[in-house]
């Protein structure tokens, strides 16, 4: 009995140029402080874009899973604001600082979105570990500042 071979799949590339204005299914995200008023409205302060580059490869090493179980004001992945309460902002703080280390010496490649067809397509991000590092580093930054002065973060990715 023979097998028919699976059609190799048809491999889509984000390029560098769309890592700030990506076409779908590639995404971007973003984050900053959460602001109370004198009324106890709250306004969120963006702080950091992150492109499409970034969010896919959090999304590819794990740290989205990882931020998503510290017990969140709602999960991460679904294109709204999530809220860091102060007591959760050291906490993710210290997993975007450890996810910096992931970055070194190797080259990563996630599969972001599969469509099936004739033949099937794949979405993929090479990640450019450069500008993830930086993503990662304002990520911290905007964290730590929130650690300090007792302030909540938010994420939407």
């Amino acid at each position: 009995m023979r097998v028919p071979s699976e059609e190799p799949a048809q491999r889509v590339y984000l390029a560098s140029d769309d890592f700030d204005d990506p076409p779908p299914p590639f995404r971007t995200g973003a984050a900053g402080l959460v602001r109370l008023d004198d009324q106890g409205d709250f306004e969120l302060e963006e702080r950091v874009r992150i492109s499409a580059n970034s969010l896919h490869a959090m999304v590819g090493h794990g740290i989205v899973d990882r931020l998503n179980a510290l017990g969140l004001e709602g999960t991460l992945g679904g294109g709204a604001p999530v809220l860091f309460r102060p007591a959760l902002v050291e906490d993710a703080r210290s997993v975007l600082y450890a996810a910096d280390r992931q970055t070194y010496g190797a080259q990563y490649e996630f599969i972001v979105a599969r469509e099936e067809g004739a033949p099937p397509t794949e979405y993929r991000v090479a990640v450019h570990n450069r500008e993830y590092q930086v993503t990662l580093v304002r990520l911290v930054d905007v964290f730590q500042r929130a650690s300090r002065h007792g302030e909540a973060v938010w994420i939407a990715l």
